[in-house]
């Protein structure tokens, strides 16, 4: 509607004037396509406002989602190194038990050695005997 009416204007003023009609519609159109351009601009630069608002958000929500992580790894960084500590703990009370245990056995051999010895002894000599005996009536 308004091309028609600045377009009777244009050729009415044209005429008036002397001035040629392509350069008025050039000065009306000026006019026009500037708020145009300023209108697109505006609405390109909210466009990139609102996508940088949004990349803002996702580096925000990215930067605490890492900053959980890391406190999760520091987290399973000390229960690793509670649970090597007792790993080591454990090994050192193995050690102690182990040689506690050897030393008992130990003790224990020393003793039962002239025990065995004798039984050994008793249980070689009646096999002789028997075999002896059984050798000479059977």
């Amino acid at each position: 509607m308004f091309e028609i009416y600045s377009a009777i204007l244009s050729t009415l003023v044209s005429a008036d004037l002397g001035i040629s009609l392509k350069d008025l519609k050039k000065i009306l159109y000026k006019e026009k396509y500037k708020n145009t351009e300023s209108l697109e601009i505006s609405k390109s630069i909210d466009t990139v406002s609102r996508k940088l608002e949004d990349s803002k958000e996702i580096i925000e929500n990215a930067l605490l989602e890492m900053e959980e992580q890391k406190k999760l790894f520091e987290q399973m960084k000390k229960e690793a190194e509670i649970s090597q500590q007792i790993s080591s703990m454990n090994e050192e009370q193995v050690s102690a038990l182990n040689e506690l245990l050897e030393k008992t056995l130990n003790r224990q051999d020393k003793k039962a050695f002239p025990k065995n010895f004798l039984w050994n002894l008793f249980f070689c000599v009646l096999s002789a005997v028997l075999g002896f005996l059984l050798g000479k009536y059977l």
